[in-house]
């Protein structure tokens, strides 16, 4: 980022132009050590870092998201195919040796987590509820009911849990998509912030977890924690497949896909998104962001 250079196939380069492979869904950086959820290939590759040279290969069918905690790793995972969707899973990595020591049972279709104190909060976007782990003894020891959909979860400065809900493909549920605000060790919600229209997009946080970020009928939205109801101006007037807040700097970026056969690109802004500072072309479908 500094020298704005760009490495287009960081693993291969550092892996005599071995494959990473097909569908990276997520990367967590723990330290030196990356943890990249590749989905089509039914694996977690871990890499050393900067290099990216391999370290070691975890086999699980469908990986999607990674959250770590000191000493613990946790990979969402689904299970069957559309129309055919099962009860996902969480795998538990030992991150001294990195391999897979437990497997957690949750909902459908886990997506991105989050951990608060010892606790990890899956959502299941095939229902509507998050399913909440005890990290002590790896068992889903409460449910939350939220809305259609959740898709992601992040933690606020407060201690509260946000969760963002889109309902399901195919699914004519109402409302489209929801915020949802609730309070840890509650299984209901403390407020609920339905969209109008059409279906919202990814959620995040600030660094200091004191602004939400999320998509919603193609622009950028952020809101601070304390509000009560949606914001109604974008920060950013265009939509992205990606986003995120570099911890450093609190600049942002936004990755762009233009299709599933050509290269995408990313935005990097400002901190506060109004000044474009660059504009980097990748390879196809773009989707997210690791800082190290």
């Amino acid at each position: 980022k500094n020298t704005k250079s760009l490495t287009v196939d960081a693993f291969g380069a550092a892996n005599s132009g071995a494959a990473l492979g097909d569908v990276i869904q997520d990367m967590g950086v723990v330290g030196s050590t990356g943890y990249i959820c590749v989905n089509n290939s039914a694996r977690v590759q871990v890499v050393s870092l900067p290099s990216f040279k391999a370290v070691t290969t975890l086999r699980t069918p469908q990986p999607r998201y990674f959250a770590a905690s000191a000493t613990r790793g946790y990979v969402t995972a689904w299970r069957g195919s559309y129309t055919g969707y099962q009860a996902g899973t969480v795998l538990v990595i030992d991150l001294s040796k990195n391999t897979i020591i437990d497997s957690v049972k949750v909902g459908t279709n886990p997506e991105r987590p989050a951990i608060s104190g010892n606790l990890l909060y899956v959502p299941n976007s095939y229902d509507s509820t998050i399913s909440v782990i005890d990290l002590g003894t790896n068992k889903v020891t409460s449910t939350v009911t939220v809305a259609p959909g959740p898709q992601t979860v992040v933690v606020d400065n407060s201690g509260n849990l946000w969760a963002r809900c889109s309902r399901p493909y195919g699914s004519t549920a109402t409302p489209a998509a929801t915020l949802v605000r609730f309070a840890p060790g509650s299984t209901t919600p403390q407020l609920t912030l339905p969209f109008a229209t059409s279906s919202s997009g990814h959620l995040a946080i600030s660094p200091d977890r004191q602004t939400l970020y999320y998509n919603y009928a193609g622009a950028e939205y952020s809101l601070p924690i304390t509000a009560t109801a949606l914001a109604t101006t974008p920060f950013i007037r265009r939509s992205f497949n990606g986003f995120a807040i570099d911890p450093r700097d609190n600049t942002v970026f936004g990755a762009v896909s233009t299709g599933y056969s050509t290269n995408g690109y990313f935005l990097h802004y400002a901190a506060g998104g109004g000044t474009r500072l660059d504009s980097v072309g990748v390879r196809v479908g773009p989707n997210g962001f690791a800082f190290y």
